[in-house]
Formats: C-alpha cells, structure tokens, sequence
C-alpha cells in the first residue's frame, strides 16, 4: 500500500512541476522564432480551431487572426494560439494565449514577438 502512495505522489509531484514549466518553455520556443521567416509560421486559421485538444480545458485557437502596420512600418501579425477553459486545477491559466509577431514587411524575418492585449499570458504554455 504504502508504493503505491508513493507512486501516486510521485505523478502528481512530475504532473504539477510540468504545468508550473509550460509558460517558460513557451516563451522559449517562442524565443526560437526570432530572426525566422514569418513565411515558415502557419498563417492560415488552424484546422483544429474551436476543437477540443486536451480533454476538457484545451481547445484549438483560430491562428493568424490579423495584421496591422506599426508606426515604425514594420507589420505585427496577431495569432490566437489556444484557449484555455476553466477546469478545478487550472484556474490561472483560463484564458486566450494571444501573441504576436513583429516583422519586416521587405524581409518578412520575425523581429520579436510579445503577448498581445486580451489575452491572458499564463495560457500560453507547452502542457504535459
């Protein structure tokens, strides 16, 4: 009886340090993007947007929902990534993950990326 508290500690412990790592891998892989060519993101609306992606708190965003020109010329490409719902032990993530891209509109190469307005920045995360 007594591995078996064990081992459930244990999975609950792994489980709860990947959600706790999620938005800092996301920034990471975000981070990777810079310098890329905007050309090589997915553009177009996700084919799972709107579905359920992990059981029920995860569903798929619309992807490229807008561009706008900044004062500097440059674009900003505005994605919806995911939506997070509200589920009893993910109460801090419940939200949109919004980001966006600033790029070169003559090289189209991603310049930096930021958390865009609306959305809530802790839904933007890898999930284990």
């Amino acid at each position: 009886m007594g591995n078996y508290i064990f081992v459930f500690g244990l999975i609950l412990l792994l489980n709860i340090a990947g959600c706790a790592a999620g938005h800092e891998d996301y920034k990471k892989y975000l981070n990777m993007n810079i310098g890329g060519n905007i050309n090589n993101q997915a553009l177009s609306k996700s084919e799972k947007a709107g579905q359920l992606i992990r059981s029920d708190y995860l569903i798929g965003g619309e992807g490229l929902t807008k561009t706008t020109t900044l004062d500097s010329g440059n674009l900003r490409y505005h994605f919806n990534r995911q939506e997070v719902l509200p589920n009893y032990s993910i109460k801090d993530y419940v939200g949109k993950c919004l980001i966006y891209y600033d790029v070169d509109p003559g090289t189209h190469i991603i310049l930096a990326w930021g958390f865009d307005k609306g959305g809530n920045p802790l839904s933007c995360r890898t999930w284990p």
